[in-house]
């Protein structure tokens, strides 16, 4: 529905001549094989967060399957679903109890929002247009405060959350729910959000952005036509990642587009640019994790059905 409606928002402000008049591929192997490069280091260093986050209790092939799994399944599932793929495989492969890898996903996605702030922030300074402006200079500022106070509030009351949450779920009858999950999952994921746990990890999601999809975005614009510079790809990167956390289905559509589209209109330069690249990327990057989560979930299924 809300895909649905951004896609109609979409359709009705955006001059759909201009978008085909501005499209000029300039798809070249060199290319290709450089977009391949940066998408396959992307899912590298998300599989090494992904050890990092489970201990190394996850081997990194393993890891780098989940990954591919999560990051194919995001694409393809609403509302993120894909990460739910990749902690059901990840907790059968470990052997770890779901709700401990679960709470490790929670972390993730602190680490996620924590960073991609930090990348509003720099793209803000960077870039003239908005520094001037401080929209977003301040918003990404208010957001980066709001993720470190949720983290911290949770790091040091979920004890205390745990116990409340516990009593609702036994007053429902919910007992084996409260004890093997949501309480598992809140007192895991106090240790998980300490400062030594976190450390590492969000440096290795900052690089990934500022070095890895921040290229591939610039790279993508080059095969459509579309010029981007740096500090343009990160404003792309920090509206199209916020339109992501939006619960989209499949795979923010439509949000992702909105989205890139508003930093386009932020930066001064035209929508129907913004459409044409977030459909390329939107398009390259299904291409690219869509297609082998796929197949690797239906080795996986079948696999399961002949050891049944």
């Amino acid at each position: 529905m809300v895909s649905l409606i951004f896609i109609f928002v979409l359709a009705n402000h955006i001059e759909w001549r201009d978008a085909f008049r501005v499209m000029e591929f300039g798809i070249s192997p060199e290319r290709l094989a450089l977009f391949l490069l940066l998408t396959g280091a992307i899912a590298f260093v998300y599989a090494l967060r992904w050890q990092l986050l489970l201990d190394f209790e996850l081997g990194m092939m393993a890891s780098f399957t989940a990954s591919i799994i999560g990051l194919g399944g995001n694409m393809l599932l609403p509302a993120r679903g894909g990460d739910l793929l990749r902690v059901y495989y990840s907790g059968q492969r470990a052997e770890i109890p779901y709700a401990g890898v679960f709470s490790r996903l929670v972390v993730e996605k602190f680490v996620d929002f924590l960073t991609i702030f930090l990348v509003g922030l720099l793209a803000a300074v960077l870039n003239r247009t908005l520094f001037s402006n401080g929209y977003i200079l301040y918003f990404s500022a208010v957001g980066l405060a709001g993720a470190l106070l949720v983290a911290i509030g949770l790091r040091f009351s979920s004890k205390q959350l745990s116990a409340v949450a516990g009593r609702v779920l036994r007053l429902l009858k919910l007992t084996s729910v409260a004890e093997k999950g949501v309480e598992r999952v809140l007192l895991d994921l106090a240790r998980g959000l300490s400062v030594s746990a976190v450390a590492l990890p969000s440096l290795l999601t900052l690089l990934m952005w500022v070095l890895l999809y921040s290229w591939a975005y610039i790279l993508v614009g080059r095969i459509v036509g579309i010029s981007l510079s740096y500090d343009e790809s990160l404003v792309v990167l920090f509206a199209g990642s916020l339109g992501l956390m939006i619960p989209a289905a499949p795979s923010g559509v439509g949000t992702y587009h909105a989205s890139v589209v508003s930093a386009f209109i932020l930066l001064g330069r035209s929508s129907s640019e913004g459409i044409v690249l977030a459909t390329a990327i939107h398009f390259l990057f299904l291409v690219i994790y869509a297609v082998p989560a796929l197949v690797i979930g239906c080795q996986w299924r079948l696999g399961r059905l002949v050891a049944e």
